[in-house]
Order: C-alpha cells, then sequence, then structure tokens
C-alpha cells in the first residue's frame, strides 16, 4: 500500500493542515510554535500568553517587539525569584534568541504579558500574534486561548 492510500497517512496529513498549523508559524529561520494565550476570568483585561521560539538558522536574531490581536499593549515580561523567594515580573524590551536555540515562554519564566484586552477571551478562541524579529521580520501565529497549556 502507497503512502497516499494509507488512511492513518491521509488523517495525519489533514490533521497538520488543518489543525496544528495555525498554532505554528515560520520566517526565515525563525519558527514560533505552541503559541496559547491564558483565558481571563470575569472581565479582567490582563493575561498572559505562552509562545515557543525557535531560531534554526545560523545568525543571532533579537525578539523586538509583539502585537496581540483585540490587545492594547503586548509585552515580553520575566518572572524571576528574589531574595526571600519574593517573585518579580521585570519588561524585557529585548529577547535574543541565539541561532541554533529556543527560547520557551512559560509560567514562572519569560511569557507574554497582554493588558487593555478589549473584550474577555473565553476557551476555545483564537487570538492572532504578531511577534516582530530584528532579522526575520514579523512572524504571525493564531493562539488558541486555554485555561491550562493545551500543549501537554
Amino acid at each position: 500500500m502507497t503512502l497516499l492510500r494509507d488512511p492513518r497517512f491521509i488523517s495525519g496529513l489533514i490533521f497538520i493542515i488543518f489543525v496544528a498549523r495555525p498554532f505554528c508559524a515560520a520566517a526565515a529561520d525563525i519558527t514560533v510554535s505552541y503559541a496559547w494565550v491564558r483565558a481571563t476570568i470575569g472581565q479582567a483585561i490582563v493575561t498572559a500568553g505562552y509562545v515557543t521560539i525557535a531560531n534554526t538558522g545560523e545568525t543571532d536574531d533579537r525578539l523586538l517587539s509583539v502585537r496581540a490581536e483585540g490587545v492594547a499593549k503586548a509585552e515580553v515580561h520575566r518572572t524571576t525569584t528574589g531574595e526571600g523567594g519574593i517573585m518579580r515580573m521585570r519588561l524585557v524590551a529585548v529577547l535574543e534568541i541565539p541561532a541554533g536555540e529556543k527560547a520557551v515562554f512559560k509560567g514562572g519564566g519569560d511569557h507574554l504579558m497582554l493588558t487593555g484586552i478589549a473584550t474577555p477571551l473565553k476557551e476555545d478562541e483564537k487570538i492572532l500574534l504578531t511577534l516582530t524579529f530584528q532579522n526575520a521580520g514579523e512572524v504571525a501565529v493564531v493562539a488558541r486561548v486555554a485555561r491550562r497549556d493545551p500543549f501537554l
């Protein structure tokens, strides 16, 4: 049986094209994947978003800015634990993505901070994120809205 006649192959291909692909985007040597945004609670206008950025090239790149559809401000923040176990969140103006490396955004570390959300973000919705890199330019990705990490 050839691959094109194997129903498992066809099902997998359809999954990649129509289901997985919207949550992954690429430009040049930068790939943005595993994009999701935490659903808001009630009328909250602040939430966090998470992505994985892979630089498969031979040149370092830098994440310069982020935009999110229907959101007044999107920034990269880093959570750190200081003296006495006090957690702090700080703005990361420019995030270095070294050649051949990944930046994995997750709770308790680097994440996207979305503020000024126009309408509540409900589970199973989608939101467009646009990340701007120094070399790769703009990379747009559709992020899933969820209460918990949908990729675990």
